[in-house]
């Protein structure tokens, strides 16, 4: 070819694809969802340290629903992050799409819960102003209707949307809502888009919000909910039948006793509405917070879950949470939590390991899954001394003037109020709750 031939005539360069992502050929903007994911892998390695168990020859498939116990708001990135295997810049197996609280992607959702949770005004109302939608739907959050997170001004809109406005809200609240919205406004408007409007603060954004109304204002917003709450199920099936990976949590939300909370609804017609039954995919996942540094946490991943009929709810369910309870691995926070708990009001460190020894076998032997801290663990003592330093730090329990004696500090009537720790323990110590409930002898066996 001439050295004079115009540039203009040479064939294209192929566009390099971008292979970073599985999927990115079917993600709108592959190259910020890869970034934002990198993002969350890196913050979550930096906060937890992670203790994965995964079955040989995992593989996460397309068209694959997965499932886990609900503990924390950070179960989707920890658990995201073991299941998609990134090495290197290289994202191994196609990130899920996930159920997310549908306020979570409302306007303002940053300013509400700020303000619920305390927060001065003066940090709450500019932080309403941050979109979290936009990032959320890049992770691919898509929204889910839960009705314990709907608030007192979601259900005064969805009067509104069906047709009440102009109503009187002593017609449709109930009296200890009226009762509550007078001390706080001193007049309650004349119609319930007024009232609507109103600033209401953190009462206004409390959740269980459909506690609020009469049961005939339930009757008449009740055909809207089911329809929505059908349209986004159908959605995620939907997604399953693209060939594309789901995650549904089936309790729907965090228990307050760290029990496991019964299965719900969606999940059944999640899998029912699917064209072809989808694979679902068990995760068990445990938090062992008494510890100093990173916050460990289990993942526990299962195999596809088999034999399951959606023709028999009950054993559908039933079938659902065995699994899930059967993965969730007891730590040594567990352990701990339940010594406070049911324990003596004070005790010696020799006490304290010999009994941690005992628990360990006892659960080991009933077939719960043992975290594998707790399986490698040879000096049992050593463990239990770092552990009592951080109880110690959060106020726990606290040392006796001989040096020798504990005091535990566990109280079985005071509520934990705010305190993280206080509530970490009382949900650690209410998982054996459902661990007793399935293996009866275990209850025995950890008698202090």
């Amino acid at each position: 070819m001439s050295s004079d031939t115009p540039s203009a005539a040479l064939p294209a360069s192929p566009a390099v694809p971008f292979d970073w992502l599985p999927d990115a050929d079917r993600d709108p903007h592959p190259r910020l969802t890869w970034l934002t994911e990198c993002a969350f892998d890196v913050a979550v390695d930096a906060l937890y340290e992670k203790e994965e168990i995964v079955p040989e020859g995992y593989k996460l498939e397309g068209g694959t629903l997965i499932v886990s116990n609900h503990e924390r708001d950070s179960d989707v990135p920890v658990l995201t992050t073991t299941l998609c295997q990134r090495r290197g810049r290289f994202i191994r197996y196609p990130l899920p799409f996930y159920a997310s609280r549908e306020d979570i992607l409302r306007p303002g959702f940053l300013r509400e819960l700020l303000l619920a949770q305390g927060w001065p005004g003066i940090i709450a109302w500019p932080a309403g102003w941050i979109p979290l939608s936009w990032l959320l739907r890049i992770v691919r959050a898509r929204p889910m209707r839960r009705v314990r997170e709907f608030t007192l001004k979601e259900a005064l809109g969805a009067l509104c949307r069906a047709g009440l406005g102009d109503e009187d809200p002593r017609d449709w609240l109930r009296p200890s809502t009226i009762a509550e919205l007078e001390r706080r406004l001193r007049k309650v408007p004349d119609s319930l888009i007024r009232l609507s409007r109103k600033r209401l603060g953190p009462y206004g954004s409390r959740f269980w919000g459909l506690r609020r109304l009469r049961p005939t204002a339930l009757r008449r917003i009740a055909p809207d909910m089911r329809a929505t709450i059908n349209t986004q199920l159908r959605n995620f099936a939907e997604r399953l039948d693209d060939n594309r990976c789901v995650y549904f949590a089936p309790e729907g939300t965090i228990t307050d006793d760290g029990g496991m909370g019964r299965i719900r609804a969606g999940t059944l017609r999640l899998f029912k509405y699917a064209r072809r039954q989808p694979a679902v995919l068990p995760v068990g996942l445990s938090y062992d917070f008494f510890n100093h540094g990173r916050r460990r946490v289990v993942v526990n991943v299962g195999t596809p879950i088999q034999g399951l009929d959606p023709d028999h709810p009950h054993a559908f369910n039933g079938k659902l949470r065995d699994t899930l309870l059967g993965l969730r691995a007891a730590t040594a926070s567990h352990l701990l939590a339940r010594y406070l708990a049911t324990g003596p009001e004070q005790f010696t460190v020799a006490e304290l390991t010999g009994w941690m020894g005992q628990a360990r076998a006892a659960v080991e032997q009933s077939g719960i899954k043992l975290d594998p801290l707790l399986q490698r663990t040879s000096d049992m003592e050593a463990l239990v001394r770092t552990r009592l330093a951080w109880l110690s730090h959060h106020r726990l329990v606290s040392r006796a003037e001989d040096h020798l004696h504990w005091y535990n500090l566990w109280s079985r009537e005071k509520a934990p109020g705010r305190d993280a720790a206080w509530i970490d323990a009382r949900h650690l110590a209410g998982a054996f709750e459902d661990w007793n409930e399935r293996f009866p002898a275990l209850r025995d066996a950890l008698k202090v």
